[in-house]
């Protein structure tokens, strides 16, 4: 009695739920079709970041070329050259500069010339031989981006800098014109398909599409932009036949517009089939499942249910749940072989567990193992060398020598905190110190001094530091360390004025850092161990990372991810 009264309570809800499913039907189908045009127009915002993205990494290529030709040495004596040396040396001379802008466009796809002009001189040196190459030069009177002609050109001015209430006349100009083929080919990214359309817009007379544009769509949509740099504006535009919508980003360092707009027409259609077709099948399908949902309930459904409360608890975490309740024949294997399922996945866990914790233990005791300090000898000649009329070098050498190695003998703890190991860096920096002539400088804001922290992580950078950034500058002596937290992470930065890596040797370095594999030889295998302890500990966000500071020389960034560090404050190091 009891159970045909749930099975009479079944099947009053599901023809509630087919009556309920018929009234919202109507609806259902306008909510389909705003949530299809909702995610039309979520792809093609997609779509339009990543167009978005790669014009940006373009505009920066550009930038970045301007500038580096700008404060090229060889450019910027390049006529002094030509009135110095001889013609022969003053052609090699030439020839090196259009040889490297040559060599610069080799590696990028999307920049078509790079060209240098010397205002009072009238000397011009391009990739370009043409004579119309220089035309855009001539007018030139500040830096930046223009339209000239049907192109796109980034100028960069010598002096690069002016000085305060100073206005030097012009030298020269560096010119970066950007290929307009490739830029239009980058509208194909932006669209959806054939219904859909893209174009830069720089003003009425430049606009740049590979398709028609439709004049009266293209009136309406200039006179709705707005110039909201980083935002992604939509504008619906409709015609008598047609619905549109538009989507537009405005490009703030070239002064355009992105626009991409899609005919909603063609999308909607099926939705209208769907309708018809919903009709026809809802009627064979009330009949069916009421007898469907019958047998199912009789034969299936109870023992269905406790295999999903059984799985359930199996994804909590409750590997010891067993199904023991009597079953039909047709359930007897699978409930068997549930069964065995968790059993082996429990044996699984546990081995996984012990071969986890010996696999990180072993890697982490083998990398902490590779960081030897190297420089005790060094020491050791240094206090030899003072002893006899410099007893106070000697004395300090050996009280931060012993301090030294007394936090080394301490390393049987998984970890330390920020400060102590901070000290410990501070130990090594005072010891190079004492030998040669450097200067040093450590901000560690109080409330990080706590933090707690793999031992031997911070050493390894500021040794690299003096060893290939000072020893191999001449002039440099200044490493700074510096401490900040973000929201996402904590970022332990250690500068030097040393001589400093070129792009392209930042890039090869990270390339390095992240193969599975340590360097051969000795070279780069601090800076490896480091970036692989750090993400081995604190997650795949962690790690080393490289730029070129104010000095001139190399910044390397420690980055610890903050949520790493708070969710797993405990684990071993």
């Amino acid at each position: 009695m009891i159970r045909k009264m749930y099975m009479k309570r079944f099947i009053y809800f599901f023809v509630f739920f087919l009556l309920l499913t018929l009234s919202l039907f109507f609806i259902m189908n306008r909510l389909s079709s705003k949530t299809l045009e909702e995610n039309l127009i979520g792809a093609s915002k997609n779509q339009l970041d990543y167009v978005t993205g790669i014009l940006d990494g373009i505009i920066y290529e550009a930038n970045m070329y301007g500038v580096q030709y700008a404060a090229d040495s060889d450019v910027r004596f390049y006529q002094r050259h030509v009135i110095e040396l001889s013609n022969y040396d003053s052609q090699m001379k030439k020839n090196d500069i259009v040889d490297r802008l040559r060599q610069t466009l080799l590696s990028s796809r999307s920049i078509e010339s790079i060209g240098i002009y010397w205002k009072s001189e009238e000397t011009f040196l391009s990739t370009n031989s043409t004579p119309e190459a220089r035309l855009p030069f001539k007018d030139v009177h500040e830096r930046g981006w223009q339209i000239v002609g049907n192109s796109l050109y980034y100028f960069a001015l010598y002096p690069y800098i002016q000085k305060s209430g100073q206005t030097e006349p012009t030298q020269y100009i560096v010119g970066v014109k950007l290929n307009t083929d490739y830029l239009k080919n980058l509208l194909k990214k932006a669209v959806n398909n054939d219904s859909s359309n893209a174009f830069f817009w720089f003003s009425p007379q430049q606009v740049w599409s590979e398709k028609e544009i439709d004049n009266e769509l293209l009136k309406a949509v200039t006179k709705m932009l707005l110039p909201q740099p980083e935002v992604t504006i939509k504008y619906d535009y409709h015609t008598n036949s047609d619905d549109y919508y538009v989507l537009s980003r405005y490009i703030e360092s070239i002064d355009a517009y992105l626009i991409t707009y899609t005919q909603t027409n063609d999308f909607l259609q099926p939705l209208d089939r769907n309708r018809k077709v919903f009709f026809a099948s809802i009627l064979a399908v009330f009949t069916l499942g009421l007898v469907v949902i019958f047998t199912f309930y009789r034969n299936y459904y109870r023992n269905i249910r406790l295999l999903e409360r059984k799985f359930s608890q199996v994804e909590q975490g409750n590997h010891n749940t067993r199904i023991t309740e009597n079953t039909d024949r047709e359930f007897y294997t699978l409930f068997r072989s549930f069964n065995h399922m968790v059993t082996e996945i429990q044996d699984l866990f546990v081995s996984l567990k012990t071969e986890t914790e010996l696999r990180r233990s072993a890697e982490l005791q083998q990398l902490q193992a590779q960081i030897n300090p190297h420089f005790l000898y060094n020491s050791l000649f240094f206090i030899m060398s003072v002893a006899q009329f410099s007893p106070d070098s000697v004395m300090r050498m050996s009280k931060h020598l012993a301090e030294y190695y007394r936090y080394l003998t301490k390393l049987d703890r998984h970890e330390v905190t920020l400060e102590s190991e901070l000290q410990f860096a501070e130990h090594f920096l005072i010891i190079m110190a004492l030998s040669k002539k450097m200067e040093y400088n450590i901000d560690l804001p109080q409330e990080l001094s706590s933090l707690p922290l793999m031992p031997l992580i911070i050493q390894p950078v500021v040794e690299n530091a003096i060893q290939h950034g000072i020893e191999g500058h001449q002039g440099a002596h200044r490493v700074r360390i510096d401490v900040r937290q973000t929201e996402a992470a904590i970022t332990i930065k250690v500068s030097d004025d040393g001589k400093g890596l070129s792009l392209e040797d930042i890039r090869s370095l990270e390339a390095r850092l992240e193969s599975d594999a340590s360097p051969e030889g000795i070279k780069g295998v601090g800076l490896w161990n480091v970036n692989r302890r750090l993400k081995n500990t604190y997650g795949e966000h962690s790690g080393l990372h490289f730029t070129t500071n104010d000095w001139g020389g190399l910044s390397v960034l420690l980055l610890i991810s903050t949520s790493e560090v708070k969710g797993d404050s405990s684990c071993d190091y």
